[in-house]
């Protein structure tokens, strides 16, 4: 009952989604603003999207910004999310974005709720949208409830500083920031 329930919820979510219902304009302009400032950032970020993390870690070339990118997203709980317009700027706490994606999940989604999300922002259905969008629905989901299951060392992060975090690191381990 509860999976026929996650089912119509997100089917709903997604649809709304895809109608322009949930937009974050801002976040992808502060988020292509930072990444206009460096533009081998830029362009892993933008190979990270198109092709995926698994694509670009075979693809780099050893002891480049763009396999030392990919290998530590490898190992984030949060990867797929970066995958997500935005997330780079996302001020959320991971914490308070999985609390969402979670309470969001769990719930029956009426129409009334759906106006409730629009009026507070839906950052946890566009994540949630994004990752079944690129993973169908019974991998998003799982990778969803994964990420909040591992990602409790990183529960009072926020989300963009996490992934800036990543791209500066790597940046600067490669020698080249």
């Amino acid at each position: 009952m509860k999976t026929a329930r996650n089912l119509v919820a997100l089917a709903l979510i997604t649809s709304l989604s895809g109608c322009g219902f949930f937009e974050s304009d801002d976040k992808q302009l502060l988020e292509q603003a930072w990444l206009d400032k460096d533009q081998q950032l830029k362009e892993v970020v933008e190979q990270i999207r198109t092709q995926g993390i698994d694509a670009v870690a075979k693809s780099a070339q050893v002891g480049s910004v763009s396999a030392c990118v990919a290998q530590q997203l490898s190992d984030d709980p949060f990867a797929d999310l970066v995958q997500v317009e935005g997330a780079l700027v996302e001020s959320a706490k991971v914490s308070e974005l999985l609390a969402s994606i979670e309470s969001l999940m769990e719930q029956e989604i009426s129409f009334e709720q759906v106006s409730s999300l629009l009026q507070k922002g839906a950052d946890a259905a566009a994540y949630a949208k994004t990752l079944i969008d690129q993973q169908g629905l019974e991998k998003g989901l799982a990778s969803l409830q994964q990420m909040a299951q591992t990602g409790k060392e990183y529960a009072s992060e926020d989300l963009g500083g996490h992934f800036q975090a990543i791209l500066l690191q790597c940046k600067t381990e490669v020698g080249e920031g």
